[in-house]
């Protein structure tokens, strides 16, 4: 299809950034968001047609910024290249709807500074898929690192008090993690040059072997470690997930929605796409050792969400439960943990994003984010109650919404792994987290909707306006891709197909 440009989609979103901030519509919010939200619908619709793509088998698409006819630093091999195949162009298409749905939902929660959130908005949209699209690892590290920029502001000029404080060590961490990142993507680098002869960064031609002899061993565990504590920092992986509980809990509600939903997942594409891919003798060796990561993940953080009386935090530490179960499936070593995993990515999204909405509809009303506060709000929100039931359903994984099947694979294709006795015993010792799961959902549901209600709250309103529109749409979307999985996974698993091949290799 001619019509589909990878330049376009990408850095569209930078342009609608530059035209915000600029003089045309001075600083009248009601201008700003209204271009802002149509701009965002068409560029949803736009990746749509990338999908679709995929989705009628045609090759996946590619191209490179030339100057002059010739690569970015075309004399050290480093090219400003960008490709989307069937897993990406769902996870560009997915990011898209999503910074839509928060750009619809900020019109109830930022009341200043219009210009810069916005900008920053369509800032952070094009860098993150810059993140997916990019062939070449200088190219994915330059958007790696310019994301950090926008997310800091959105952290820390809309969020509560402490979130400046908050925005720093986020700051801190993924800045130490880009660190590592980068001191591994010089020895990848490196590594090429001395195994092929020429320079060249781009990523399909930098995957290590350890029977070629060439790279020394030691010098492939720095790398991998470096990618994989680099990656772990953003995602989060226990214990470096503080910055991020945190974060959920002092940013404004789409912030945190973009967080979990959207830039956690650019570390989840990063692990797959190097630690997996380019590593897959290393990956192989050390996949049962990351099941008792994903262990602690799972049963650490559910037992912390127990404690927890804010209701952000409650969901953060829920986006680190299911980051444990992510690994426990790209860490099965076959089709079907890896399919799992994968399609966890776009489930997670889906409901924590629903999770996100039922707080910010309770915090409209009731003023709080305490379930401590809260209690009985189903007899007065009888429509967010009945929304709620769908997406707690779906954290739960309840069959036939979206998380039941990316929760079902991962587990079978855990405990179908083979990786030895005692590494069945954690997989199975993982299933059980979704007892503990389960658990913590319904106190949650049940605290704030079922138990008695607290009588100083006042004038409580059932769910109107466009929040609740975009809630009934995601509940849509959850009931759909948990009937239908088959719809996504048959766009992207060619993709997972060939990983497993890397990995036999």
């Amino acid at each position: 299809m001619n019509f589909l440009s990878l330049n376009l989609l990408i850095f569209a979103p930078l342009f609608a950034a530059i035209i915000i901030a600029s003089p045309l519509f001075g600083s009248n919010a009601l201008y700003i968001r209204r271009f802002s939200k149509t701009f965002a619908t068409f560029h949803f619709l736009y990746s749509l047609i990338f999908v679709l793509n995929q989705k009628t088998g045609d090759v996946p698409l590619y191209s490179e910024f030339t100057l002059f006819g010739k690569n970015w630093i075309e004399s050290f091999g480093i090219s400003a290249a960008l490709g989307l195949d069937g897993f990406t162009s769902l996870l560009a298409a997915f990011t898209s709807l999503i910074f839509l749905i928060v750009l619809i939902i900020s019109k109830s929660t930022i009341r200043y500074k219009y210009k810069l959130y916005y900008s920053l908005i369509f800032c952070l949209l094009t860098t993150t898929l810059g993140i997916f699209a990019a062939k070449d690892i200088f190219f994915f590290f330059m958007f790696w690192c310019a994301e950090l920029i926008p997310l800091y502001l959105l952290i820390s000029e809309w969020g509560s008090e402490k979130s400046k404080e908050t925005a720093v060590k986020y700051l801190i961490y993924t800045s130490a993690g880009s660190i590592l990142i980068l001191a591994s993507i010089i020895g990848l680098y490196y590594y090429g040059f001395t195994a092929n002869g020429e320079l060249s960064s781009d990523i399909d031609f930098l995957r290590v072997y350890s029977s070629d002899n060439i790279c020394p061993f030691l010098l492939q565990i720095l790398m991998f470690a470096g990618l994989f504590i680099g990656f772990g920092l953003k995602l989060p992986v226990f214990p470096f997930h503080l910055w991020f509980t945190e974060s959920q809990t002092e940013a404004q509600t789409p912030v945190s929605i973009l967080l979990s939903a959207v830039i956690i997942k650019t570390a989840a594409y990063g692990l797959i796409k190097f630690n997996l891919s380019l590593f897959p003798e290393i990956f192989t060796k050390f996949a049962p050792y990351f099941m008792i990561f994903a262990l602690i993940n799972i049963v650490w953080a559910s037992l912390a969400a127990f404690k927890q009386k804010n209701i952000k935090k409650i969901i953060g530490y829920y986006t680190v439960a299911q980051t444990g179960i992510f690994i426990l499936g790209i860490s099965s070593l076959n089709i079907t943990g890896l399919n799992g995993s994968i399609f966890l990515i776009f489930a997670h999204g889906l409901t924590v994003t629903g999770l996100y909405m039922i707080t910010a509809l309770i915090y409209q009303t009731a003023k709080t984010y305490s379930i401590i506060e809260l209690g009985g709000l189903g007899k007065f929100m009888p429509n967010l109650m009945i929304c709620s039931y769908i997406i707690c359903f779906s954290a739960m994984g309840i069959p036939f919404t979206c998380c039941f099947p990316a929760d079902f694979l991962v587990y079978i294709g855990s405990v179908c792994a083979d990786s030895g006795i005692v590494f069945k015993i954690i997989s199975a010792a993982a299933i059980c987290g979704i007892i503990l799961n389960a658990s913590y959902i319904l106190q949650f549901f049940h605290t704030v909707f079922c138990g008695n209600f607290k009588n100083q709250i006042n004038n409580l309103n059932d769910m109107y306006g466009h929040k609740a529109i975009m809630t009934i749409f995601i509940v849509i979307f959850i009931i759909i891709v948990g009937i239908f999985p088959d719809t996504l996974i048959s766009i992207y698993g060619s993709v997972s197909e060939n990983l497993i091949e890397i990995l036999r290799v």
